[in-house]
């Protein structure tokens, strides 16, 4: 998941910052500058290694973290009543205006999340091979 939204958010981060000024949080410009230019590169890499099985611990870590804070800003702008585009998936015409619907499924995000950061690693993950190799 946030291989594709980190994908779709990359060609268009003028869109990001708008999605993000839309929930009216009070971030500083450089802030939302700043989050709409490397936050969608962060969640590609963090998708990339969790898919490799490469730094999983970490990796999962980072994902439950961001998950909670997007969830925790989805439902904030859902209580207060916004009618927004989330910014999720990057500006998409087929994205749900209700932030109640688009907090839903990062539930269960979390919960594959908290899976992943509290399994055993994998057989064949990058990790494990990688540890197969050392004497």
């Amino acid at each position: 998941m946030f291989l594709v939204a980190g994908t779709a958010k990359i060609p268009d981060p003028g869109s990001l910052s708008t999605s993000i000024r839309s929930y009216k949080l009070g971030p500083l410009e450089w802030f939302v500058s700043l989050s709409a230019h490397a936050l969608p590169y962060l969640e590609v890499l963090l998708g990339l290694y969790l898919l490799a099985g490469l730094f999983t611990k970490t990796s999962a870590w980072a994902t439950n973290a961001l998950t909670m804070v997007f969830s925790l800003v989805l439902l904030q702008g859902a209580a207060r009543g916004l009618q927004i585009d989330c910014g999720c998936f990057g500006s998409s015409a087929w994205e749900n205006s209700n932030l109640w619907l688009a907090a839903a499924p990062r539930l269960g995000l979390l919960t594959l999340g908290l899976h992943v950061t509290l399994a055993p690693k994998g057989r064949f993950s990058v990790n494990t091979l990688l540890r197969r190799g050392r004497p």
